[in-house]
């Protein structure tokens, strides 16, 4: 149930946004051992004068999800996204990953129910 935004500067073909979609995703899914129907994902891109980040960094990576998960966890999580991105030829040091964790009571599921009051499907605590 994560949901995962990507920021980055207009200019890539579409073929490389999809798979800088699915290497993302699939990542996310394989790290947080979600259902592999799992997958939130949005790519915004931006006019070069609209999106400024200190070198070497390119891409932004926000990952809102529940709180829960251990640091061994994220660690695996940033490791999986970065080798995914250098697969299709985006070097791991323009890439900064961060994670907005909330309590599962702080989102609205399946028609307005806390989620804290739902069976997700998965496990937070991995």
């Amino acid at each position: 149930m994560p949901t995962v935004k990507v920021e980055l500067r207009e200019g890539r073909s579409i073929e490389t946004l999809l798979k800088l979609r699915d290497a993302v995703t699939d990542a996310v899914v394989e790290s947080l051992q979600l259902p592999d129907d799992d997958r939130n994902i949005r790519i915004i891109e931006y006019k070069p004068e609209f999106f400024q980040m200190k070198a070497p960094c390119e891409i932004l990576i926000e990952i809102s999800l529940f709180k829960g998960r251990t640091k061994a966890t994220k660690k695996k999580l940033y490791k999986n996204i970065v080798d995914g991105l250098d697969t299709i030829n985006i070097e791991k040091e323009k890439i900064m990953i961060f994670l907005n964790e909330q309590p599962a009571e702080n989102w609205g599921v399946r028609g307005g129910l806390p989620a804290d009051e739902v069976d997700l499907g998965f496990k937070v605590d991995v």
